[in-house]
């Protein structure tokens, strides 16, 4: 502290100065985390009576533009035909949803609710950072709460593989006639990636409602 003329003069030091900044940062950082508007609601399934997590993220487009879009925070674990349990276990159906072929997942969504494309997963993925950056946002513990568990996958020959190492989701889109789009995040990894698969593989569904 030092006295010019009449007046108090604060210097910190450099150690002060430096904590300072940090704490200013991890506010700032806090501030961004919530910034993207969510609301937290459930879904009761009138098929099967199965209740499902709902969560509403606030999307914002060019211009200052904000949508909204409701999705499911669970894994749809609905019987239709093609429909599989990981291992054909029902244990994994429970704490993981069904496994579905392409047109099992098209078919398996309920009422005013549908597979997401390819472009309402990318604003999703957009909302999070991006493709490169949205991988732990997305799965359990993740700030967007939709919570993309590690579900695996099977593949047509009915071997399934990879449960708590990767969650794999379809798109809506077919593209081409035997094979459509996949969504898949992976343990520990911040990115999300896209492919073509094969429709008759077995993966998870998340429903989105309609607008």
């Amino acid at each position: 502290m030092n006295l010019n003329s009449g007046s108090i003069k604060i210097t910190y030091p450099n150690q002060l100065r430096m904590n300072i900044k940090n704490v200013v940062s991890v506010l700032l950082l806090c501030f961004s985390l919530v910034a993207v508007a969510q609301e937290v609601g459930e879904l009761k399934d009138p098929r099967d009576g199965k209740t499902y997590k709902i969560v509403t993220v606030d999307i914002e487009l060019e211009g200052g533009v904000t949508i909204k879009r409701t999705w499911m925070a669970e894994n749809l674990n609905y019987e239709v035909p093609d429909s599989f349990c990981y291992k054909n276990e029902p244990a994994y159906c429970e704490a993981y949803g069904k496994l579905y072929t392409f047109e099992a997942a098209k078919a398996a969504c309920p009422d005013g609710w549908h597979v997401p494309t390819l472009g309402e997963w990318e604003l999703l993925f957009m909302t999070y950072g991006g493709m490169e950056n949205a991988g732990l946002a997305l799965q359990p513990g993740g700030e967007s709460g939709l919570n993309l568990t590690l579900a695996g996958f099977g593949d047509p020959g009915r071997v399934f593989k990879q449960i708590g190492i990767s969650g794999n989701y379809w798109d809506a889109e077919k593209k081409s006639e035997n094979t459509s789009g996949l969504v898949v995040v992976q343990k520990g990894s911040k990115e999300v990636f896209h492919s073509p698969i094969g429709n008759w593989h077995r993966n998870s569904c998340r429903c989105i409602k309609d607008y």
